[in-house]
Formats: structure tokens, C-alpha cells, sequence
């Protein structure tokens, strides 16, 4: 017994160090040799419930160690210690697994999970072992579904360690369907679960993040955590993660257009190749004949191909899995292509294509479509052409609105959130700390000048004195002014999404439009050589029209970049003639798509009735800016809290209305209205005092309305008047003279 005590705290603790493929089998070795001397019945049996326990996947994604199940299940049959049924039906679901009968699988699992978590059981690895059934099915929606279950179950129940299985086969869900913001969100939330107690499983997730901001595009982020992930894999003498973090590089370089770097990476990768052939082993040989492709050199990759395919056909492995896209029917098109066979390309390109749909992946689907739009423009099959491109922008328009245009995850945008709202939380204690010291710096300063009239000596201590509340004085107002300057960096976060939405449409535009132009230079260049004179004067005029877009779209993405700086400078710049109804317009926009990223339930109605006569007013840009967002940010939020109690017939509604002001109809006047949960009479007074807040601790820093309130009152010598009914709405009205 002791022997099994030992053992298992070094298991628990040191024993996740180790890798995973080489950790399981390392656990395994020891406990047989422990399982071989022990001569208790009860201690063996809690061994092999051990072993059983801590199943791992193998390299070709099926179970290992059924033998120890029947071991386990013929021991407790008479020693009656452990609850027998789960363990049934993971040997029920193992043979379902061995035979490729992942469904019956699933279901046994499913009924084994339910047991294990009355009996509030760590089983995170068999969760894990869920999602390779769910990718064989190539049932994702259900796969989404009973991650999300399990989350809510354990986050509320425990066991600790099971939630992060489920972030990770959450995330796995988003990654098929491409919607990489989120499954960058779910990795990390489950990195930081995995972080506390298994090392092993960190390092995994770190490679993985890397991979999936390689499908994304950001290679800086994707090298930035492989980067990570290997020093960590051979810390823990792993070479399976080793084997993957150079997989992941040469995609990396490989997607980057690095050929050489590539075929280097690839290269250290088969170094720490898996004998047993898995679905890995197929995308790094499918690589490698990709990198030979690039560089022409296509007799190189036919022979690689041809062993791709032959293990893919024998193992049933599919494009789209766990290690990421596997193409090898995509490189055989490029393969025919290169030596001239276009019919037998345009088979593998179409099969390419139907595989993506069958196994439901959206970025394959796009790529393919797009292919295909070319592929049949340059056969002159036009009608083809124009069907695969149309299916294109359908697929893509669906997948955008799901996208980060910044391609950062979410998560790591409320890390930086939290980040700022920490610091804005030092500052103030700071500054209520200097607060009490100069007040008592003041105090002794009045008792001194009573003895001054009786001790002249005390005058030099008085000096001092004076120098001291000087310099307190001058650290208080750097300290003010760093804490409005982190104010208007912590809504940056805020912002971010509604930046994302509106900056979206432009880039699209200008990517899609520069495609086109490519495309048509090339016509233009075989219509040139022709001698097509009038067919490639129309090419050119279609080329010029593309560029007075891109141009366009392009201004407009500059236009929105630049005000994002603008609000993020400090200092407070210098007045210039500007359009408030259009600044207004812009904030209330990005202020509502920043409250629908918080909540994506969230939804509201905007009313704006804006006069087009008003004229420019001379204003510091950036200052109104922070108003109008401030304002807008405290609307939505004010309608949004009220929709969660409020019932199915209240209809959030935020609206603005400029006017000319009296005297004389000059300046510029706004009313900003919503139906949220308004201010009570008792604070009313309060709202525009510094720190005063409404929201729950970390939700606001009360220096918004002050900030708003010293900009239009003290900067630019407007008004600023709110009205109000708690429960049913809130008005403030703003005016700005003109000067």
C-alpha cells in the first residue's frame, strides 16, 4: 500500500511534467511494475483503476490498454470495491471504437461520463478522448452542445480539472467552422485551466494556438506561441509536441511564402516523427510534397502524395481533423496543373472541394470556391466562373460575421481590460493616500504659523514645509492626469469590437477588389499579346473603376484607423472646424457594436435625426469624440441592463437629435435619449463628480460623465443637462457655442 501512496503523489505531481503520448505510457510502465510486485488484492485493483482511468489516445487517435479494463472489471468481481458499470461500458465503447463504430462509441462514453461525474471523478482525459469521436462523426453542432453542457455542469459542480477538456473541445468546434476569434478564446481559457496542474497539456494548447493563428493569417501570433510550445516540449522531453511545434513552423513559413525555411521546418519535424502511422503523419508528408509543388518540382511530390493517399484511404483519415487541414486531393490538382493534365486537375480540384463540404470546412470551402471561379475563367467556362465565385462571397459573407478584423482573441482583449482597470485602481488609492497626506501636511502647517508668532525659529521648518506641499501638489496632478489618461485607454478595449465591425466591410473591399485586379492584369497581358487592342482598353477601364473602389474603401478604413488614434492620444490637441452630426453618428455606431461584443444577446433600436443645416464648429475632434462615446456607452448600457429583467415587450431604443441652440440659432445642440433604467433623484446631483459610479465594482471607473462634463463645460464653454425618471429613461442634452 504503500508502494501505490508513493507512486501516486509522485503521479500528481511531478509525473504531468512528463508528455503526453510519453508521459501515459510512462505512467503505465510504472504501475505494471508496481501492479507485478503488489500483493494486496484492494491495492492492485485501485492500480488498475488507475490505469483505466488515465487511458491515453494513441498516435492514430484509437484507445490503448483495453486489456487493463477486463483486468479491472474480472478483479472487482470479487473484491465488489468499485462501481462496475462505468468501467463496462468504456470497454463496451472501446471495442465500438476498435471496429469504427464511433457513434455506438460515443453513446457508451456519454453513459460512462454521466456515472463518473456522480461520483465527482477527474476525467479529463477521457472528456478529452470525446472530441476525436465527435471529429470521426463529423458531428460538430452536437460536439458544441455537450462541451457546452459539461462547462456549465463542472464550473458548477467540479471537479476543477474537467473544465478545461471542455474549453478545449469547445474551441475545437469554432476551428472547424472557422471562426478563429473564438477558438482562440476557448484555448486560452482552457491553457489557463491546464496551466494549474498539468504542464503537459499547457504546452499542447500552446502549439495548438499557434496553429490555429496560422489558419487565421497572424503569423507573428502563430510563431509568437510555437515560439511558446517548443522549449517546453523538450524541457518535458516530448518529442510528439517537438515533432508538431516544427510542423507548425514549417506551415508557418510555408503559408508565408518562406520556402526554404519550410522545408527545413518539415524536415525537423519527420526527426521526431511517430513510427505508427495518424493523421499527423499524412499532413507532414502532404506538406512536404506542397513545399516541392511551390518550388516546381513535381515529380518530387507525386511519390509523397501517393503515399498520403494510400495511408488516408487505409486509415479512413479526413481533410479537415484535430492536426488541421490535410489537402492532398488540393495537391494533386496543383500536381496535374504543373504537367499540363487540366481534366484530371479539374477532378481533384472539384473532389477537393465536395470533401470540404462533406466534412463541413468553411475555410477549405472558400478556398476552393475562389480556385474554382479561377480555374474555369481561364478555361473560358463563364457560367461556371460566375457560379463557384458567386458561392464564394455567399460562404464568405457568413463566415466575416463572426471574424475579428484584428485577429487577437477576445480573451486577450479582456486580459488587457482587466490590466487597465487594475492600474486605474492603484492610482486611486494612490492618490487618496497623497489626499491624506497633504491633509495633514496642511494641518501642522496652520499650527506653525500660531508658534511663529512665539518660536521665529520655527520659520525655517515652516520652508521646509512649504517645499514639501509644493512637490505633493505637483505629484497629485501628474497622478490626476495619468488617471484620465488610463480612463481613455481602458474603453479602448471597449471600442475594440465596434472598430472590428466597421473597419470589416472596407478591408473586404479592398481585398476582394485587389484579387479581381490581379486576375484581370493577366487577361490584360494575354489579350496584349493577342493584339486584342479593344478587349484590353475594356480590361483596362474595368481595372481603373476597381481602383477608384479600392481607393475609396481604403480612405474610409484610414478614416476610421485615424479616429481610433485620435481618441487613444493624450493632451488635448487643437480646435478645427468639424462636422458634429457626423461624429456623433460614427460614436453612436461603434459605441453599439462594442456593447454587442460584451453581450451577444444584446440587441437595440437607433434612432438619429440629425440637422444637415447646422454649420462646422470649431472643437478640439478628439475631446468630442470621448463625450459622444461616453454618453452612448452609458445608454447602451443603461437599456441593456434594463433588458435583462425587463419583459418581452420592452424594445431597447437609444436616439439622438441635433439643433441650433438659442441665442440665434447658433452653434450646435444634441439630445441623447434612452429607455434604460434611468437615474434616481438621490444621485442625480452626484453623476458628474469624479469616481462616482453606478456600475458594480470593475465595471466603471467613474470618471467618465466627469471627464465629459470638463471637456464641454471647461473646454470649449458648452452646456451639459441631464433629465431623467428611474426605471424609464434618461436625456442629456448637450450644447457647444460657436467660437
Amino acid at each position: 500500500m504503500k508502494k501505490l501512496i508513493l507512486f501516486l503523489a509522485f503521479f500528481l505531481s511531478a509525473g504531468t511534467c512528463l508528455a503526453q503520448n510519453d508521459f501515459a505510457h510512462a505512467v503505465m510502465d510504472s504501475l505494471q511494475k508496481i501492479l507485478y510486485k503488489e500483493k494486496t488484492p484492494k491495492d492492485s485493483l485501485f492500480i488498475l483503476q488507475k490505469m483505466v482511468d488515465f487511458t491515453p489516445i494513441r498516435a492514430d487517435e484509437t484507445l490503448g490498454y483495453p486489456d487493463q479494463i477486463k483486468m479491472l472489471l474480472d478483479m472487482n468481481e470479487k473484491l465488489k470495491l468499485i462501481d462496475p458499470e462505468p468501467y463496462r461500458l468504456l470497454q463496451q465503447g472501446n471495442n465500438y471504437w476498435t471496429k469504427r463504430q464511433y457513434a455506438e462509441a460515443l453513446k457508451s462514453f456519454q453513459d460512462a461520463i454521466v456515472i463518473f461525474d456522480k461520483q465527482h471523478k477527474v476525467i479529463y482525459p477521457l472528456l478529452l478522448n470525446m472530441r476525436i469521436l465527435y471529429n470521426f462523426l463529423n458531428d460538430q453542432d452536437e460536439r458544441l452542445h455537450y462541451f457546452q453542457q459539461k462547462l456549465e455542469y463542472y464550473q458548477v459542480n467540479g471537479p476543477y480539472e474537467n473544465i478545461a477538456p471542455c474549453y478545449h473541445g469547445i474551441a475545437g468546434y469554432y476551428l472547424y467552422k472557422g471562426a478563429y476569434n473564438l477558438a482562440i478564446n476557448n484555448y486560452l481559457k482552457g491553457a489557463e485551466v491546464f496551466r494549474k496542474f498539468n504542464p503537459h497539456f499547457y504546452a499542447n494548447i500552446l502549439y495548438v494556438l499557434g496553429m490555429t493563428y496560422n489558419q487565421w493569417g497572424n503569423f507573428d501570433k502563430a510563431h509568437y506561441y510555437v515560439s511558446k510550445s517548443l522549449p517546453l516540449a523538450e524541457k518535458l522531453k516530448d518529442s510528439s509536441g517537438m515533432n508538431y511545434c516544427y510542423f507548425i513552423i514549417s506551415q508557418i513559413a510555408f503559408n508565408a511564402g518562406k520556402y526554404v525555411d519550410a522545408m527545413s521546418g518539415i524536415d525537423q519535424s519527420i526527426r521526431f516523427m511517430s513510427k505508427t502511422v495518424s493523421q499527423r503523419t499524412v499532413a507532414i508528408i502532404v506538406i512536404k510534397a506542397g513545399i516541392y509543388l511551390k518550388i516546381n518540382q513535381p515529380d518530387a511530390a507525386f511519390p509523397l502524395l501517393k503515399q498520403a493517399e494510400k495511408m488516408t484511404d487505409s486509415a479512413g483519415f479526413k481533410t479537415v481533423s484535430s492536426v488541421g487541414y490535410t489537402e492532398i486531393d488540393y495537391d494533386f490538382y496543383q500536381y496535374y496543373l504543373a504537367k499540363g493534365n487540366t481534366a484530371q486537375a479539374e477532378k481533384c480540384l472539384l473532389l477537393a472541394y465536395q470533401k470540404a463540404v462533406n466534412e463541413k470546412g468553411v475555410p477549405l470551402q472558400l478556398k476552393y470556391l475562389r480556385e474554382l471561379g479561377y480555374y474555369y475563367q481561364q478555361h473560358n467556362q463563364p457560367e461556371k466562373s460566375d457560379k463557384y465565385f458567386e458561392d464564394y462571397f455567399k460562404v464568405n459573407d457568413a463566415l466575416e460575421q463572426g471574424r475579428h478584423e484584428f485577429k487577437v482573441a477576445q480573451y486577450e482583449i479582456d486580459q488587457n481590460d482587466r490590466a487597465q482597470r487594475e492600474h486605474i485602481d492603484q492610482l486611486k488609492q494612490e492618490k487618496a493616500v497623497q489626499d491624506y497626506q497633504l491633509s495633514r501636511r496642511n494641518m501642522l502647517l496652520g499650527g506653525s504659523m500660531v508658534v511663529l508668532l512665539l518660536i521665529s525659529g520655527l520659520l525655517i521648518f515652516i520652508y521646509r514645509q512649504l517645499r514639501v506641499n509644493k512637490k505633493t501638489l505637483a505629484s497629485l496632478r501628474r497622478t490626476q492626469t495619468q488617471l484620465i489618461q488610463s480612463e481613455k485607454m481602458a474603453s479602448l478595449g471597449e471600442l475594440t469590437a465596434g472598430i472590428a465591425h466597421e473597419i470589416q466591410n472596407p478591408l473586404n473591399f479592398v481585398n476582394n477588389f485587389s484579387d479581381v485586379n490581379t486576375e484581370m492584369l493577366d487577361e490584360m497581358a494575354i489579350e496584349l499579346r493577342s493584339g486584342n487592342v479593344n478587349e484590353t482598353l475594356a480590361i483596362a477601364a474595368d481595372i481603373k473603376e476597381n481602383e477608384k473602389k479600392i481607393n475609396h474603401h481604403g480612405k474610409r478604413a484610414d478614416a476610421i484607423v485615424k479616429g481610433m488614434l485620435q481618441h487613444s492620444q493624450s493632451g488635448t490637441g487643437k480646435k478645427e472646424p468639424t462636422n458634429l452630426n457626423n461624429v456623433a453618428e460614427e460614436c453612436m455606431r461603434l459605441a453599439y457594436h462594442g456593447q454587442k461584443a460584451k453581450d451577444k444577446t444584446f440587441d437595440a433600436e437607433l434612432i438619429a435625426r440629425f440637422d444637415e443645416r447646422l454649420p462646422k464648429i470649431n472643437v478640439i475632434p478628439q475631446d468630442m469624440v470621448r463625450v459622444m462615446l461616453n454618453l452612448f456607452n452609458n445608454a447602451f448600457y443603461a437599456v441593456n441592463q434594463k433588458q435583462k429583467t425587463a419583459g418581452p415587450d420592452y424594445n431597447p431604443t437609444v436616439e439622438i437629435t441635433t439643433f441650433a441652440p438659442p441665442p440665434g440659432g447658433g452653434g450646435w445642440g444634441a439630445k441623447i435619449k434612452d429607455n434604460g433604467t434611468g437615474i434616481p433623484d438621490a444621485i442625480r446631483d452626484k453623476i458628474m463628480q469624479p469616481f462616482f459610479t453606478t456600475k458594480p465594482t470593475g465595471e466603471g471607473t467613474g470618471l467618465g460623465l466627469s471627464l465629459t462634463y470638463d471637456m464641454v463645460v471647461k473646454g470649449h464653454g458648452g452646456t451639459i443637462n441631464v433629465e431623467s425618471k428611474e426605471g424609464a429613461y434618461t436625456i442629456f442634452t448637450i450644447t457647444l457655442p460657436i467660437t
